[in-house]
């Protein structure tokens, strides 16, 4: 009877022991990302590791340009859009109504007897003349035609006059900070200053804001010369390359005239989470209910206490299966061995995951406007995350396996009080 009791408790210790591997598990991977995912530091160190800063006024040139530049007509004729009716009827019955949606939406390629057809359509009737307008929809209101003439190096030269990399990294992380501090209750609003934006612009790095502008733009014609000696109205403005020193500085005051009154209307700190607002919160729809940074705090909470579960199953499987040191040692070692080594596996596998995931998921979600170099930052710096994150998990995973394998190897040297050495009688001598 009584070993029928022994052979149950231990049954239900080995079950308590396979939640704990389980449980502390999720407790390593919620207490490594609680300490380093949602600390602004993470991500102050993977953006200096990746010069971010540095890199940033080039990556931002390109992604404008390219942005601007971008026909999503010429990608894919079926996803154009304000195309004319007698067009998409056309494409609909090239390709039929199931695959006109499917290669409209961007889910599948069109074949190449599809190809035919579609340009055939398109030779027909004609694609409109679209770019991506940022300004507005429809093109009205939309960007100036000043601003297609950037090229990448003007938009990096430019970005660079008005934000400095040490300027943008004080910026950054101090926006950083201040976002965790809301994360963290300490905080309920988070603001950018802008300040130093506005006196770069109001200095002579704004005069030399101008001068790039300018001479990015094709240069003057006779008319637009003849406009520019006469003198132009209050607030008129002529966009050209002036042939010379003495037209450029006729052209500069009513540029800083129209700049100066951009600087005033320029607010000194730019509100990127506003204060909540008195009263109760809204309800909401969303996954963390009428207050989202509660719900943040909360889950942070549970991440801290998570590794009480996993001691709590550590406990049951002593109070069901310890009777002596030695069985302790067992019982203890070779869960936490196991959890030890399994969390390594995760840790170690962390950027393999990460890499897959992205060629998998992410890549495909990209806006085809955007330059591959962006992509690859956003990697690089998402990869610089992940591997940082990674190493606590495997930090964490050494130190289990470690104490778990010492658990268990010394249990099976150590003697219990049971096994004793019984003395061997003397024989008796033969006559």
């Amino acid at each position: 009877m009584r070993t029928c009791f022994t052979v149950i408790a231990r049954v239900i210790a080995t079950i308590f022991a396979v939640f704990f591997v389980i449980t502390s598990i999720l407790a390593i991977l919620l207490t490594t990302i609680d300490r380093q995912m949602l600390n602004a530091s993470l991500y102050k160190e993977a953006l200096e590791e990746q010069q971010i800063y540095e890199r940033l006024p080039a990556i931002l040139g390109k992604t404008i340009t390219s942005t601007v530049s971008f026909d999503p007509c010429a990608g894919n004729p079926l996803a154009c859009e304000d195309i004319s009716p007698e067009l998409k009827t056309c494409f609909q019955q090239a390709v039929g109504d199931e695959r006109y949606i499917t290669i409209a939406g961007g889910n599948d390629q069109p074949t190449g007897a599809e190809q035919g057809q579609i340009q055939a359509c398109v030779d027909q009737y004609g694609l409109p003349d679209k770019t991506v307008n940022l300004g507005g929809p429809g093109g009205q209101g939309g960007m100036p035609p000043f601003i297609g003439n950037l090229s990448s190096s003007d938009w990096e030269t430019l970005i660079k006059l008005i934000l400095p990399p040490q300027e943008l990294q004080s910026m950054v992380e101090g926006a950083l900070d201040q976002f965790f501090s809301y994360l963290n209750g300490k905080t309920n609003t988070v603001k950018l200053p802008m300040i130093q934006i506005r006196e770069h612009l109001s200095g002579p790095k704004g005069t030399e804001f101008i001068k790039q502008l300018l001479h990015a733009q094709p240069d003057c014609t006779a008319e637009e010369l003849a406009r520019i000696n006469v003198g132009l109205g209050s607030g008129e403005t002529i966009f050209c390359n002036p042939p010379d020193d003495e037209t450029l500085s006729r052209m500069l005051p009513d540029f800083q005239e129209q700049l100066d009154s951009v600087i005033m209307d320029m607010p000194d700190e730019a509100i990127l989470i506003k204060p909540p607002a008195a009263g109760p919160p809204n309800p909401g729809s969303g996954p963390f209910g009428a207050d989202p940074i509660a719900s943040i705090r909360t889950i942070r909470l549970i991440m801290r206490v998570s590794p009480l579960l996993p001691l709590a199953f550590l406990l049951l499987v002593t109070l069901f299966a310890v009777r002596s040191i030695k069985s302790w040692m067992r019982w203890w070692g070779i869960p936490i061995f196991v959890s030890g080594m399994l969390a390594l596996g995760l840790g170690i596998s962390a950027l393999t995951v990460f890499a897959t995931a992205w060629s998998m998921f992410v890549v495909p979600s990209i806006p085809p406007y955007l330059p591959v170099d962006i992509t690859g930052i956003g990697q690089e710096l998402l990869g610089s995350v992940v591997r940082s994150i990674s190493s606590g998990i495997v930090l964490q995973a050494i130190i289990l396996v470690a104490f778990g394998l010492a658990a268990w190897v010394g249990s099976i040297f150590l003697k219990t009080k049971n096994q004793l050495v019984v003395p061997v009688p003397p024989s008796t001598p033969v006559p």
